[in-house]
C-alpha cells in the first residue's frame, strides 16, 4: 500500500468514526441523527447535533438504531443491555454480543437508560447577628434528603434552631430558641400510586421543656402526582407518641392517628414552592393533638447554590406547664443542593 492510499484510508476511517451516530426514523420518513439519551413515559430524549436536545414521542417513531449498547427495560420487568438496529415499522432489533438479533416491539419498551436511584436533597443554613441596644445571635441548619427507587422511597431530614439575646443594661443573656429534630420515612409502593410507609421522628425543645418526643408510625399513602414540576401525596395511619417533659417532670404516652400531605410546585427551572402538613390527634384524649406545618419558596442561584424562605408552625394543644401552645418562626437561609 502506497503512502497516499494509507493516508486516504486512515482519513476515511477517522471520518466514519466521527460520523457514527444513533438514528431515529420517523413514520413520516424523516430521519434524525445524534444520540438516544433515554426513553420514559412514552417519550424519547434525543440529543441531535443539529437541533440539540429534543423530546420525541415514541408514537411518531417508526424505528431507530444505536451505535453503542444501551440499557433497555421492558414492560415485563426484564432489563438488558444491547445495541439496537433499525427494523420494520414498530420494531427494533436487539443485537447481543453473541447470538442472533431479536425483534423487540417498540410498545414493549418501558425505559431506556433509566435513572439510577440516587440521593437528592439540600443543606440550608442561616444566621443572624444583632448588635446595639440588644445583642442577639441566631442560627439554624436544615438537611433533607430522599432516594427514589422504582418501587420504594427513603426520606431523611433533620434540623437545629438556636437563638439567644443579651441586654446591654442588665448584661444578662437568655436563650430564646434551642430545639432540634431528626426524622426518617420509608415508603414501599404496591402500585404506581398506592404505597405503605413506616416513619419515626425524634425531637427535643429545651425552651418548651420538652426533653424527648418520639413518634414512630405506620400507614398508607397515595401519590396523586409525581412529576418534575408538581408532586403531591397524602398519607393516613397511626402513631405511638412518647413525650418526656421537665420542670415539672412529666411523661406522656398515647396512641394517635396520623394525617399528612406534601405539595411541591415548580414555577420554572429555578423557583419552587412547597407546603407540608402533619396532624397527630390523640385517640385517647380528644383535646390532645400535634400539628407541624410549613410553607415556603426555594430559588436556585446557580446549579447548586440556593436561597430559601419558609414559615413554620409547631402546635401542641397540651404543652408543658406555663408554656405556649405554638411556636411560629420565619426562616431565611442559603444552601447547597445535591
Amino acid at each position: 500500500m502506497n503512502p497516499t492510499t494509507g493516508i486516504a484510508l486512515t482519513a476515511l476511517l477517522a471520518f466514519a468514526a466521527v460520523t457514527r451516530a444513533d438514528e431515529v426514523i420517523f413514520k413520516s420518513g424523516d430521519r434524525l441523527t445524534g444520540t438516544v439519551k433515554s426513553v420514559a413515559g412514552g417519550k424519547m430524549l434525543f440529543d441531535s447535533a443539529v437541533a440539540g436536545k429534543v423530546t420525541l414521542k415514541m408514537e411518531d417513531i417508526k424505528t431507530f438504531s444505536t451505535e453503542e449498547p444501551i440499557e433497555l427495560a421492558l414492560a415485563d420487568g426484564s432489563v438488558s443491555e444491547f445495541r439496537l438496529a433499525a427494523s420494520d415499522e414498530g420494531f427494533v432489533d436487539a443485537l447481543p454480543a453473541d447470538g442472533q438479533p431479536t425483534a423487540i416491539d417498540l410498545a414493549a419498551i418501558d425505559k431506556i437508560n433509566p435513572d439510577k436511584p440516587r440521593w437528592k436533597g439540600s443543606v440550608v443554613a442561616g444566621a443572624t447577628l444583632v448588635r446595639g441596644n440588644t445583642k442577639s445571635d441566631a442560627a439554624n441548619v436544615n438537611l433533607d434528603a430522599s432516594r427514589r427507587g422504582e418501587t420504594d422511597r427513603t426520606t431523611l431530614a433533620g434540623g437545629y434552631f438556636y437563638a439567644n439575646q443579651r441586654s446591654n443594661t442588665t448584661r444578662q443573656r437568655s436563650t430564646t430558641t434551642d430545639n432540634w429534630f431528626l426524622k426518617g420515612k420509608y415508603d414501599t409502593f404496591f402500585t404506581e400510586q398506592l404505597y405503605g410507609y413506616g416513619n419515626i421522628k425524634y425531637e427535643k425543645d429545651r425552651i418548651a421543656n420538652l426533653d424527648t418526643r418520639v413518634a414512630p408510625g405506620l400507614g398508607l399513602g397515595y401519590q396523586w402526582v409525581e412529576r418534575k414540576d408538581l408532586t403531591f401525596f397524602t398519607e393516613g395511619g397511626g402513631a405511638y407518641v412518647y413525650e418526656k417533659y421537665t420542670d415539672p417532670a412529666e411523661t406522656r404516652t398515647y396512641m394517635a392517628a396520623r394525617f399528612a400531605y406534601q405539595l411541591e410546585k415548580a414555577f420554572n427551572d429555578s423557583v419552587k414552592g412547597f407546603h407540608n402538613l402533619e396532624y397527630l390527634p390523640s385517640l385517647e384524649d380528644t383535646d390532645a393533638f400535634l400539628v407541624n406545618t410549613d410553607v415556603g419558596l426555594r430559588a436556585l442561584l446557580t446549579e447548586r447554590l440556593l436561597v430559601e424562605f419558609k414559615s413554620q408552625l409547631a402546635f401542641n394543644s397540651k404543652p408543658a406547664e406555663d408554656r405556649e401552645k405554638k411556636d411560629f418562626r420565619h426562616i431565611f437561609g442559603v444552601g447547597w443542593t445535591f
